[in-house]
């Protein structure tokens, strides 16, 4: 139990990390793209997610079961990245930047929503 509770430590953790450094990286996109060039600034979310999906395995796999709550934010993971794909990379205007930076992080508080009260519509249920 005790690898459970560590590994919930650094995925709680690394969600926090990933939530900030993606609202970050999108005022930066909106206001000074230029510093999302740095190298650290492009390879430091790929670490912190790559942590973040492993300690969530790792919760699954101490934890021995797989509940139905997991499945819709892996779901909502998929969109949330879909969105932050659209902002950072496909987006062309600052307006629609906006746009997918919000809806993103919209998903992102859902996901957070779903996990907290480990209901699949999250503080709507």
């Amino acid at each position: 139990m005790d690898g459970y509770i560590a590994l919930k430590h650094l995925h709680m953790t690394c969600v926090a990390l990933s939530g900030v450094f993606f609202m970050v990286r999108g005022m930066w996109l909106l206001q000074t793209p230029q510093r999302l060039q740095a190298k650290w600034v492009r390879i430091s979310p790929h670490i912190i997610d790559t942590l973040l999906l492993l300690s969530g395995v790792g919760m699954l796999v101490a934890g021995g079961f797989f509940p139905p709550f997991v499945h819709v934010k892996l779901a909502l993971l998929v969109v949330y990245i879909g969105l932050g794909v659209m902002a950072f990379r496909k987006a062309k205007t600052q307006g629609q930047k906006a746009g997918f930076l919000l809806a993103a992080l919209t998903v992102f508080l859902f996901i957070i929503s779903v996990a907290m009260t480990k209901q699949l519509l999250g503080v709507f249920s």
